[in-house]
């Protein structure tokens, strides 16, 4: 069968090149059909009759479509040479051994002897729709990148926990060119949440996308150049797939800040900043609920100022006002960003410290005491505090561990004031 004679006069074969706009190379002999290609030779189908000339156009025009009909060793020559061996179809005028050598090639298209132009053209047509899929699957991807980068929030999609695609908003908040660079780096995108009250932070970082698919989620995280920024996260499963993930971080960072703002206007003491006694509440039970599903420890303290109303007597109201804010001062400065400081009444305070032993506790307590107790108030000549820690464990309910840090802070008063007592297992 003369190869490029029967391809130059099949309208079949000339169709497919036009509609689907394919580049075929053509390696081969074949004198007698060659004298036809001045006038037939389609715009898309080039013709050599070496391998090396073949090689040489294939780095120029990159086919979509390799014919090869030559020997098996001019076969295996011209693979060696080119990227993409499952663009050729090889025609095998005879089955030897070296013919069978070349299925480990990556050449997926094979005509065996006989060879006819049936067969020929099924294989043509099958490379030239695999072509066609191909297409289809580059423009759906090129429609779902444009998508991706239309967003101006930052979205990504995710399989089984591992970043499989994201636009560049993404990846520029974390300082990344490419996202095999920032795949290297992270293990998952969860270890990019900060550990603060208020925003989510996984248990177990495997189980955030199961967390996110329950209900939105607010996450604090850092950019690439330091600054915190607070996103909405919002996860969704793709239709019949468990495994594949889209997830959008919406940038409320503005709006947060508005928000808290708007909190802090009813929820905190102005002259202490610390929490007031209705927001305590809610943060303690917010605790307590967490160190019972959990069986997490923490640490309740609670202080009271020793004669802060000799104070507002002695030196005036406003001096007594003034001691309350260098004190706040002083508290804030030394706690985590967990920790949580409430004023309950005129001079009593609570400390909350997650995840604290009673006796890590004690000594936090005992140093806030000593800091105090030699503190340059302005205006007055000294000023001290008394202190009762009680740990929550076993189960115990809010009431019962405030009670036990007030009898602990009974107790230091009742020793002589200005130090720290630890609640002792008693019966309450």
């Amino acid at each position: 069968m003369k190869i490029l004679h029967f391809l130059l006069n099949n309208t079949i074969f000339q169709n497919l090149l036009h509609d689907l706009k394919a580049n075929v190379l053509f390696v081969g002999q074949d004198t007698e059909a060659s004298l036809l290609t001045k006038n037939l030779q389609p715009n898309c189908l080039f013709i050599v009759d070496n391998i090396y000339d073949g090689q040489m156009l294939y780095e120029a025009v990159q086919p979509d479509l390799i014919i090869l009909d030559v020997s098996n060793d001019q076969v295996h020559a011209f693979i060696e040479k080119i990227s993409n061996p499952s663009k050729v179809i090889t025609i095998l005028r005879e089955r030897t051994a070296a013919s069978f050598s070349l299925f480990d090639s990556g050449i997926r298209h094979f005509i065996m002897p006989p060879v006819t132009p049936e067969k020929l053209l099924a294989a043509i047509q099958k490379n030239l729709y695999e072509l066609t899929l191909q297409r289809e699957l580059e423009a759906q991807k090129d429609i779902v990148r444009a998508l991706l980068e239309f967003q101006q929030d930052m979205l990504l999609f995710v399989e089984d926990d591992e970043l499989i695609d994201c636009n560049q908003n993404f990846l520029q908040f974390f300082g990344y060119d490419n996202i095999s660079d920032f795949r290297d780096s992270n293990e998952v995108v969860a270890d990019h949440f900060l550990d603060e009250r208020g925003y989510y932070c996984p248990v177990s970082k495997w189980d955030w996308i199961e967390d996110c698919l329950e209900e939105p989620r607010k996450v604090k995280m850092k950019s690439a150049s330091g600054t915190e920024y607070i996103f909405l996260l919002r996860a969704s499963g793709l239709p019949e797939d468990g495994t594949r993930f889209i997830l959008i971080f919406n940038d409320i960072t503005v709006i947060e800040k508005q928000g808290i703002e708007a909190e802090k206007m009813v929820t905190m003491d102005v002259l202490t900043t610390a929490c007031n006694a209705y927001k305590f509440q809610v943060l303690f039970a917010e605790e307590w609920e967490k160190g019972f599903l959990n069986g997490t420890a923490f640490s309740l303290v609670l202080f009271d100022l020793d004669g802060l109303k000799d104070i507002n007597d002695k030196y005036g109201k406003d001096s007594g006002d003034l001691v309350l804010a260098q004190l706040g001062e002083l508290i804030t400065a030394q706690l985590h960003s967990k920790d949580i400081f409430a004023r309950l009444e005129e001079d009593t305070f609570a400390l909350l410290f997650p995840a604290t032993t009673e006796r890590e506790a004690f000594q936090r307590a005992e140093q806030l005491r000593f800091f105090i107790e030699t503190k340059k108030f302005t205006g007055i000549s000294r000023l001290t505090a008394s202190f009762g820690v009680a740990m929550y464990k076993n189960g115990i309910s809010r009431e019962i561990l405030m009670g036990r840090a007030k009898a602990a802070l009974q107790e230091a008063k009742h020793k002589g004031k200005n130090q720290v007592s630890l609640y002792k297992n008693r019966r309450d």
